[in-house]
């Protein structure tokens, strides 16, 4: 393997790693935000944006399982190649 396709690999790899924190941040906001403009609009108090922040959890570490699973498979793949 080259060295250009080697930092190309790390490259896309440390991307994609990044790009998870900004992803489980982005889920806990975006239900926090939808449980909160419930609750002032149906005026149910805390309880669908407590719901709506666990479901951003939930929905976040779903992403972190599902990546590390993707990447469990490319890394088996790889040490197939060798």
């Amino acid at each position: 393997m080259r060295k250009d396709e080697k930092r190309g690999r790390l490259y896309r790899e440390v991307g994609r790693y990044a790009s998870l924190g900004l992803e489980m941040a982005l889920s806990v906001i975006i239900g926090l935000a939808i449980g909160a403009f419930l609750d002032k609009r149906l005026g149910t108090g805390p309880w669908l944006t407590l719901l709506f922040l666990i479901f951003g959890f939930v929905a976040g570490f779903r992403s972190l399982i599902r990546a590390a699973r993707r990447s469990q498979r490319e890394m088996g793949k790889n040490d197939g190649e060798k």
